[in-house]
């Protein structure tokens, strides 16, 4: 009777055992909600980017050209900054990963009461299909922390990290325009045979490639010395000659170089 009755005892142990198991173990987790995407595109179909800010009235806009760089959207436009835009500009304009969606169907009144009557940022892609997206990026939340975003296409608003719409907005304000390149274009040297102590002139014609205005110091380097600097200011493609007179008390032949171009100097 005993022996049944710890057997008895036992098999409750064991039934409240799983049964306790069962109850306070962790359930499955709840799957995470993806971040949702206020648009979705392949930053390899990018054709053309317009970007604006309406209350400021300033604009850039940008094209694809077939070496697949970006250009300047204007006659004779420069080649954009690759230090700035790189692939990331590109992969920012594809589709950010929105904060949260705040509203969806958002009534005019409700548009209205977040900015997008009159938006921070308008933007415009246009891909190689031909297929358009419009963006509209309203104000920035109470925090500061993001801005109100859609498709204008659309009504549903969402919210998107403000380093987002500060990377874009400076597209505008900071324009990405690749610095200034001086380049030598042609070196001259007269004359190239010379007396000992005869005056020679070296002449230089530089010119400015980049895109905004520079300065530059033009180095005459003679046997790779530094024998002369001259400071010059250029605009965007604008040249000038910089000019240098020398003379030599010691015969022999000398290497002149200024940015590139070497030319050779014999003395008697």
């Amino acid at each position: 009777m005993k022996l049944r009755a710890i057997i008895v005892l036992v098999v409750i142990a064991a039934i409240l055992g799983v049964t306790l198991y069962t109850v306070s173990r962790p359930g499955p987790e709840k799957p995470v909600d993806s971040v949702p995407y206020v648009w979705d595109l392949n930053m390899d179909d990018l054709q053309h980017i317009t970007i604006s800010m309406p209350k400021t009235g300033q604009s850039e806009s940008f094209i694809l050209h077939e070496d697949r760089y970006f250009y300047f959207d204007v006659d004779n436009g420069s080649i954009v900054d690759m230090y700035r835009w790189g692939g990331g500009i590109p992969l920012l304009l594809s589709g950010p990963g929105a904060d949260r969606r705040l509203v969806l169907n958002a009534t005019d009144a409700q548009l209205a009461e977040y900015g997008f009557n009159e938006p921070n940022l308008a933007i415009t892609l246009d891909l190689k299909d031909g297929t358009v997206f419009n963006v509209e990026v309203a104000n920035s939340t109470p925090s500061g922390k993001t801005y109100y975003i859609r498709l204008k296409e659309q009504r549903d608003i969402y919210t998107v990290d403000y380093t987002w719409f500060d990377v874009i907005s400076r597209l505008v304000t900071e324009p990405p325009y690749p610095p200034a390149n001086f380049v030598n274009e042609k070196l001259t040297v007269t004359p190239l045979e010379a007396n000992v102590s005869q005056p020679i002139t070296i002449a230089a014609e530089m010119v400015n490639t980049g895109a905004v205005t520079g300065q530059y110091t033009v180095e005459l380097k003679i046997n790779g010395v530094v024998e002369a600097k001259q400071i010059i200011e250029l605009g965007r493609n604008e040249r000038t000659i910089v000019t240098f007179t020398i003379t030599k008390s010691t015969p022999g032949t000398y290497s002149i170089s200024i940015v590139g171009k070497t030319a050779k100097l014999v003395v008697k």
